[in-house]
């Protein structure tokens, strides 16, 4: 016979069987949902950091907006893609002036006028948004000027820019003005006003040609000359003084004593 306190059990089970959730295909199916969002993450990170990687290789991305973009596992889906916080979302508008700071202000024209003008292109992003198709025109004090166009942060505020500064490349001087101390070897580029020297014991320096208006900023300046700054500068020579860089393998004491070496030609 059967036990009528089991039956019961048996047939209360039996009758509410369709009214409670089915847990083993719940938990199967929230496995799966699961597995379907991580997946959707590892695609868009793998996505995201192959186009950052690129820019980067081609030069357009400095290293923190490269660490930004890539942080984007840790941003909800749907936010990969989006601009870097610094970057300038207003599109630029020929004819434009914009005021960058330290003194310099930038002209804002089209690419296709900046052919037509007598100015020099110094940098050009690698990238599309806000600047695509536009040219900004520095002008301002010489120093702060080449620090936007070199160390700024413009290429990121407008991607897509090119930056320039007014006036064709051409050098300061007309021949080679100092000669090298022995033991080290330079090749100059007068039209950039540059020299790359290195010494025979695999040191490397470069040397660079400023105009002597310069000269008190950088002389009075200690982070572009001096101790500790990668950088030592020879006395003004007529119109010019010259900036010795720091390279490779170059100890601020070889790199003092090669800015007192250098001899002038004239």
């Amino acid at each position: 016979m059967n036990d009528p306190e089991t039956s019961l059990r048996t047939a209360l089970h039996e009758r509410v069987a369709d009214q409670h959730p089915d847990y083993a295909r719940l938990s199967a199916g929230a496995i799966s949902a699961g597995s379907r969002i991580r997946r959707r993450q590892r695609i868009t990170v793998t996505v995201g950091a192959a186009a950052t990687v690129g820019a980067f290789a081609a030069g357009g991305l400095g290293l923190s907006q490269l660490l930004n973009t890539t942080a984007v596992d840790q941003a909800p889906l749907g936010a990969a893609g989006a601009p870097s916080a610094s970057a300038s979302t207003a599109p630029l508008a020929s004819g434009q002036s914009l005021d960058v700071g330290d003194g310099v202000t930038g002209q804002v024209v089209t690419n296709d006028e900046a052919r037509t003008m007598d100015i020099t292109v110094q940098a050009v992003s690698g990238l599309q948004g806000a600047g695509t198709g536009f040219t900004i025109v520095l002008s301002g004090p010489a120093g702060a000027v080449e620090q936007k166009w070199s160390n700024d942060t413009l290429l990121e505020d407008y991607p897509g820019v090119r930056i320039a500064t007014e006036g064709d490349r051409k050098g300061l001087v007309d021949k080679v003005p100092v000669k090298q101390p022995p033991g080290w070897t330079c090749e100059w580029s007068l039209i950039d006003d540059k020299a790359s020297c290195s010494s025979e014991d695999g040191g490397v320096a470069g040397l660079v040609i400023r105009p002597a208006k310069d000269y008190p900023d950088w002389s009075k300046n200690p982070d572009k000359a001096g101790p500790g700054s990668g950088s030592h500068i020879t006395p003004v020579h007529g119109d010019i003084f010259i900036s010795v860089q720091s390279g490779e393998g170059t100890t601020d004491a070889e790199l003092e004593a090669l800015a007192d070496s250098l001899r002038w030609t004239d």
